[in-house]
């Protein structure tokens, strides 16, 4: 099965009639006969290749489209997608984008194109058999300079270990594989007779109980079930400079050695060595960030078996002479970015133009306005030319040709390439060639004709003008794009360059830093489980636990809290952010991309990419809107030139009669006007900037949303449902009551052994606190990593609970732990007095015998009833789903303010996405948003219309939501009003920076088409290009005043008694109707408005009235 692909064309223009579609099977049959025609008809072409790497299908789609005359559109394939992230400079707008991504959807196999004017970065959903020397030449072709930055699977398989009982033979083996294939999503099963285990790679999609229901279908029994790590989602890519090889060097040897070497490494997966003198070198050096590696080592390795450190000082002791260097390095990487997205290099072209401008410009303007003086009609060279004329036309063709390149170049481009890629650099350069091919005219024409009378009208003036203060308007529109990424620039900021670690096997009982040698590192080479010393006001080199000493973290740029949190041992810390008055040492957990602020980082600049509906509709309007701009330029020009040689002379605007130049003159400066004042800029600019300053505050206030088409979403959103466990409470619960039933033989202190070492393996907030109550029971070290047993075949039962098989003692025993529907599955007539608490209650059976159970009270998060009720009141409606049992629900929701019309209880993890999925059914037109911690809701995040995920832990990409809380001691669900706000917010900014980019283009065409002439108003092209500047920086300055939102300030009242809120003013998720709800959303509008929210606001002790506009945002 991993060895064939799907493939289905879409046949284009026209459908196939029944003659053509009989010809194209047998073209089939005869040139690929071993192809299968799954499906052909006159609209599809569903294909399946069973050697792909014998059948390239760009190479087939062509041949088709050649030899059968047939046009066809790569549709769909079962091959995993490409991902490429290229690296694109040159862009300046809508325009540009929209003309690369036009160009890109052309190409056979590509799926989707999102390219981010701001991060000039493009993302291509593309083929397998697309290469990155097409799309790479596909850029070039529209006049754009492109480097891809990394090219990935899209396809995230995931392997599954299933324990199989009661396979005897190969047939059995057989046909529980050919059934597993036949699974759609199923990449690869491997099962073992051996191990009774059976191994299958599969994707994101596929439900793991239909694996478990397919083999018991064979009519084998399933033990256990459990997930292996994707050993290929491990790797990490590392190129390394080679400096020191010299002349008496053997390259041969070294080669040898090199390879010998890290072929013998352990987690090592692939590598490759290029040496410049070498004569069996490949292909040439790669270039990263514009320098050319002359000799390079680059490999793929796995940082869970083996770190990089380790392997750089094994390289090291092959040949002394020779040095490494990491090129692709994060702090070379953290530079570079914050370069791009300050716009430095973009800044310092254009303030070079600009002076350069003004210096050979100022001349110009200043002759042209005193050329009819007597001094200068008497300087004539020979009759006809006037040296201030051909002194204008030298400055001025300075500026144009060589100021102006810039500009010029994209013009060419624009006209070798089929009219392709059009933007304002191509209007731009049409205004000032056709004012310079003019004004060089206007003087061969006194030439020609020996005019003496005085020097011919030339328009180098306004040629000058133009490009001066469009240049001037490109640095400071630049200027402003840059200070529109500060939020990403700073997180960029935080990435260290350096480490400090013990150079020796760490002791705890470590007093002074002193005792220890220590040594300085590149922050490339740190590996997990180093030991890394942090001075007082030095940044956390890496994401670690601290193991020695105690001070307070400054964490306000990554998470969003405000103030320094203290941090002891055995807590854990975020790299990047501050150390604050103590010295500490950590315990390095996670390095390079696997870190939280990197996560974070590419979470961010990733968010640009994608792109909102309403963008979408922008770049289309922008790839059509320069030629639209050019043929009502001319049309101008053509209406004017009739108007002026139709209408009696007395009758023309007064323009026309006071122009001693002529009337075709004026005609020019209109066309030229058209083409100045337009603005595909603004359009462009209207969401990219937005989004980008918008996703960098919600970063800034510890929010991380996912992208453009996340906000535009996140406006509609009407109903709230909360996991409960972890989201609204802390999770960490506390022991309220143990009764234990011990088994023959097992002690107290046996039976807390096995649950703790079972729960060890569980990642759910109550197998967490029952680790911790066990640990403390056995007055373990919680800061010790597991209690000392054997633990075997341990079973995730989702909804359920966990087993697994724990040696205590050499006896090993069934150990299962779970909730109430435990009991009802195992001991459905067993009477327990605890069923009906209002706690959360854990159950334990010990080789299949009820063995007791634990009560765990969890607490409620603080300010999560501030939190709740301020969005109630805002018109959101509320809900909670937990899998908790009833009582344990209703009593959160009492204190939250959660209405228990609105709680669903005792649903299983993988069944809450039903619960939206009825929802939705029930109220066709609501918009949900589901937060929880990311652990168990992956199918609710998924399913929601936003899915709002609580980071706990280091896994910030966390792959089902939306968007991501961070989590921080203030109170982690302000995130969500956060959100919420922000979202809403950079929408609006969105709108109304579209509304000023069209009402821009619509006011200002007139008048530089010259529609209020009769009234003596008209828009000379200086003034168009004033004009066109300031429209520009006008989207980025709005775009730049959401940095001004500030999160609002909801007092917690610390002493108040949680109460359920009045049942009738909250809508009823469970038997409310269609009709009630539609009700609800109108009514909830006018709350948005902010007066039903004022007066709640100030009838409440929860903010004071000077907290009001803070509350409001206003």
């Amino acid at each position: 099965m991993a060895a064939s692909n799907n493939i289905i064309y879409k046949i284009i223009e026209s459908k196939l009639a029944n003659d053509q579609i009989s010809d194209l099977k047998d073209y089939l049959v005869n040139n690929y006969s071993d192809l299968k025609i799954i499906d052909l008809n006159n609209e599809i072409l569903n294909i399946e290749i069973p050697n792909i790497s014998k059948y390239n299908e760009i190479s087939i789609i062509n041949d088709i489209k050649q030899s059968c005359n047939i046009d066809l559109k790569l549709q769909s394939t079962s091959v995993s997608d490409v991902k490429t992230t290229v690296l694109i400079s040159g862009m300046t707008c809508g325009a540009c984008s929209s003309s690369i991504t036009n160009n890109l959807e052309d190409l056979p196999g590509v799926f989707s194109v999102s390219i981010s004017l701001v991060t000039e970065m493009g993302l291509i959903v593309h083929s397998p058999a697309l290469t990155e020397e097409k799309i790479i030449s596909i850029i070039e072709d529209c006049g754009f300079d492109a480097k891809i930055q990394k090219r990935e699977s899209t396809s995230k398989y995931i392997d599954t270990i299933i324990g199989i009982q009661g396979m005897t033979c190969g047939a059995c083996s057989s046909s529980i594989t050919n059934a597993l294939e036949e699974i759609e999503g199923v990449n690869k099963v491997s099962v073992s007779l051996i191990t009774e285990e059976a191994l299958i790679t599969h994707d994101e999609s596929v439900v793991i109980d239909l694996l478990k229901e397919t083999i018991e279908d064979c009519g084998f029994n399933t033990i256990y079930i459990k997930e292996a790590k994707n050993e290929q989602q491990e790797l990490e890519e590392v190129v390394l400079k080679i400096v020191g090889i010299h002349d008496s060097l053997d390259l041969n040897d070294y080669r040898y050695n090199v390879e010998a070497y890290l072929n013998s490494l352990p987690g090592i997966s692939t590598f490759e060595i290029k040496l410049r003198q070498s004569k069996t070198e490949e292909s040439t050096a790669m270039i990263i960030d514009e320098i050319e590696l002359n000799d390079e080592l680059k490999f793929m390795y796995n940082p869970t078996i083996i770190g990089i450190r380790d392997i750089v000082d094994g390289l090291e002791n092959i040949e002394d002479s020779i040095e490494y260097i990491v090129v692709n390095s994060i702090d070379q990487s953290s530079e570079s970015q914050m370069n791009l997205l300050s716009k430095v290099k973009e800044i310092k072209y254009w303030t070079k133009i600009f002076i350069h401008c003004l210096v050979f410009g100022i001349p110009v303007v200043i002759l042209s306005h005193s050329e009819d003086s007597k001094f200068w009609k008497n300087l004539v060279i020979f009759k006809g030319l006037y040296l201030v004329s051909l002194i204008e036309l030298v400055l001025s063709t300075y500026i144009q040709f060589s100021l102006g390149w810039k500009f010029l170049i994209k013009f060419i481009s624009f006209i070798t390439k089929g009219f392709k890629g059009a933007s304002m650099d191509v209007l731009i350069c049409i205004s000032t060639m056709t004012t310079y091919i003019f004004s060089v005219l206007s003087i061969v024409s006194s030439v020609w004709y020996g005019k003496s009378e005085k020097p011919p009208k030339v328009l180098f003036d306004t040629l000058v003008m133009l490009i001066a203060f469009v240049s001037f308007g490109k640095l400071l529109e630049n200027k402003a794009k840059g200070a529109t990424s500060t939020a990403l620039s700073s997180l960029l900021s935080l990435t260290p360059s350096t480490c400090t670690i013990i150079d020796e096997q760490y002791v705890e009982k470590t007093e002074e830093n002193k005792v220890y040698q220590t040594k300085t590192i590149s922050i490339d080479l740190v590996q997990p489980n180093d030991i890394a010393m942090v001075l007082p006001g030095g940044k956390i080199p890496a994401d670690g636990i601290i193991v020695f000493g105690e001070t307070e973290i400054d964490e306000s740029l990554i998470t969003g809290e405000p103030l320094p949190i203290h941090k002891g041992k055995g807590d854990v810390v975020i790299g990047g952010s501050i150390n604050g008055p103590y010295l500490i040492h950590l315990k390095i957990t996670h390095t390079g991309k696997r870190s939280q602020l990197q996560q974070i980082i590419n979470l961010v600049k990733d968010s640009q990419i994608n792109k909102a509906p309403v963008q979408r509709f922008s770049d289309y309007i922008a790839a059509r809107f320069v030629p639209s701009i050019i043929i009502l330029s001319l049309i101008t020009f053509t209406i004017w030139f009739i108007i002026c040689y139709t209408l009696h002379p007395d009758k023309l605007p007064k323009v026309f009669q006071n122009e001693e130049n002529g009337k075709i003159f004026v005609c020019l400066k209109l066309a030229i006007s058209v083409i100045v004042v337009a603005c595909p800029c603004a359009l462009g600019l209207a969401a990219p900037t937005a989004v980008m300053v918008g996703t960098g505050v919600g970063a800034r206030n510890g929010v991380l949303i996912k992208g453009a088409d996340i906000l535009e979403k996140s406006t509609s959103i009407n109903i709230l449902l909360f996991d409960k466990t972890g989201t609204l409470t802390t999770g960490e619960m506390s022991l309220v009551k143990q009764e234990p039933k011990l088994p023959n033989g097992l002690s107290m202190s046996d039976w807390w052994t096995l649950i703790g070492s079972l729960e060890t393996n569980s990642e759910h907030p109550v197998g967490k606190a029952l680790t911790k109550i066990a640990k403390e029971n056995l007055n373990i070290d919680f800061e010790d990593e597991t209690v000392n047993t054997v633990i075997k075949d341990v079973n995730i039962m989702i909804g359920l609970g966990i087993q697994g098989s724990v040696q205590i003692r050499s006896k090993m025993y069934n150990v299962t732990v779970g909730n109430h529907k435990l009991i009802s599955e195992k001991c459905p007539n067993l009477e327990i007095k605890s069923l009906d608490s209002s706690n959360t209650l854990c159950y334990v059976f010990i080789d299949d015998e009820y063995s007791g159970y634990v009560e765990l009270s969890d607490t409620l998060k603080k300010g999560s009833w501030e939190v709740i009720n301020y969005l109630k009141n805002a018109g959101y409606i509320i809900g909670m789903v937990t899998g908790d049992n009833k009582g344990a629900a209703i009593k959160i929701g009492k204190e939250v303010g959660i209405s228990e019309n609105n709680i669903f209880y005792e649903v299983s993890p993988i069944n809450k996405d039903k619960v939206l999925t009825n929802l939705k059914t029930k109220f066709p037109t609501s918009s949900i948003a589901f937060i929880g911690d990311g652990i168990n809701d992956a199918p609710a995040l998924a399913k929601a219309d936003i899915g709002m995920a609580i980071s706990s832990g280091t896994d910030i990409a966390i792959e089902s939501a939306d968007i991501v809380l961070m989590n921080n001691l203030s109170s982690d669900l302000m995130g969500v009003v956060n959100a919420l706000q922000i979202s809403n917010k950079t929408f609006n900014r969105i709108k109304l920076n579209f509304l000023w980019a069209i009402l821009y283009n619509i006011l200002m065409l007139p008048f530089a088409m010259g529609c209020f002439l009769p009234l003596n108003i008209v828009l000379p092209p200086v003034a168009a290009s004033i004009a066109m500047m300031f429209s520009s920086l006008s989207v980025v300055f709005n775009s730049l005043l959401l940095k001004n939102y500030k999160a609002p300030k909801i007092e917690i009242n610390k002493d108040r008694d949680y109460e359920l809120g009045n049942d009738e003013d909250q809508f009823n998720l469970k038997n409310g109707t269609r009709e009630e709800f539609e009700n609800i959303k109108r009514k909830n509008r006018v709350n948005f408005s902010g007066n039903l929210l004022r007066r709640q606001y100030r009838n409440t002790t929860l903010v004071s009235n000077s907290e009001y506009e803070l509350i409001s945002g206003r």
